[in-house]
């Protein structure tokens, strides 16, 4: 008895299913008036209510009242749809004449799109903003005017688009869908993008002792100041040697000449020269010896302890080092 009592509930009763029929058929019926109202002064939300009712209760009454409409809206190519399958299927004589005739009188103004697809290849969909339209290639099919836009894909190439402007009563619109072009090949890892193990690339070469270089140099520079130096020291006491002969050939003083005049002229000019090469090469070895000192006091320390730790991962590599410096 309990299964018995389930089994009646599961399965929907005639009654019910006749109630969801007549509220079908009411609401059609709403909607088939709504739309002779609007009509008049809304074509295109009669049209909408027009197609509701088609929807909820198909009848060949709504099917004309949706045709006419759809010519008054300039949706011709509609209009002449619901006006062919009408002329063929409607039960009403009378009005299945009236349709033909109509679709008859209506083919001469049908805009019409006629895709031609210059090279074909495997898997190629062409669609027409929601439609796949592939099967009517090379067909001048009948279309409502307006904008639509046209794509055409395939496996492995690029999706070619356009947009096209179907308007002109009477006119072919052609549209030429040119060969695509090939997409580029996917770049596939070798190891198929899984990380596997790699081989650590050899230890980076590390410089344990950036500063060598900076010492030798301050140490030639400081080099170049001792022989300054030394150039400047030989230079002076030959200066004071050459004033010294000049006091004796003047007879003891200089500034009081009572001797060789000439001679103790010319060791008095040889002592300015080498008076002035003196000054010179004690400034210049200073200089030197200052700027070595400096160059070799401000380079970097050797590296005292240090570690290469290499380091690799997907798609890099590198090196860590530590040390104290």
């Amino acid at each position: 008895m309990i299964a018995l009592v389930i089994l009646l509930m599961g399965v929907p009763s005639a009654g019910a299913q006749g109630d969801d029929a007549a509220q079908k058929k009411a609401a059609a019926e709403a909607a088939f008036r709504r739309g002779k109202e609007l009509l008049a002064t809304d074509a295109p939300a009669a049209c909408e209510a027009f197609k509701q009712s088609m929807q909820l209760d198909p009848q060949f009454g709504t099917q004309y009242n949706l045709a006419l409409c759809y010519v008054q809206i300039g949706r011709l190519a509609s209009g002449w749809g619901e006006l062919t399958e009408l002329a063929a299927k409607d039960t009403n004589a009378a009005r299945r004449a009236d349709a033909a005739k109509r679709a008859k009188a209506l083919e001469p103004r049908l805009v019409r799109l006629l895709i031609v697809i210059e090279d074909k290849v495997p898997g190629m969909v062409v669609m027409r903003d929601d439609s796949d339209v592939t099967a009517f290639m090379g067909v001048a099919t009948p279309v409502d005017p307006g904008m639509s836009k046209l794509s055409a894909t395939a496996p492995g190439y690029k999706p070619w688009t356009i947009d096209v402007t179907i308007a002109g009563e009477g006119s072919t619109i052609t549209v030429d869908v040119p060969p695509l072009e090939k997409a580029p090949e996917p770049v596939t890892p070798p190891d198929g993008g899984k990380d596997v193990f790699r081989q650590a690339p050899p230890p980076a070469v590390v410089d344990r002792d950036p500063g060598k270089g900076r010492r030798r140099l301050g140490l030639i520079v400081g080099g170049v100041g001792v022989v300054g130096l030394g150039a400047g020291i030989v230079f002076g006491l030959g200066a004071q040697s050459s004033f010294g002969a000049a006091d004796e050939a003047c007879g003891g003083d200089v500034s009081d000449c009572r001797g060789d005049t000439r001679a103790a002229q010319e060791d008095v000019d040889s002592a300015s020269s080498k008076a002035l090469l003196a000054n010179i090469g004690f400034g210049v070895g200073a200089a030197a010896l200052v700027g070595g000192a400096v160059l070799y006091l401000t380079a970097p320390k050797a590296i005292e302890q240090a570690t290469v730790t290499p380091t690799f991962g997907e798609g890099s590599a590198g090196v860590v080092v530590r040390g104290r410096f």
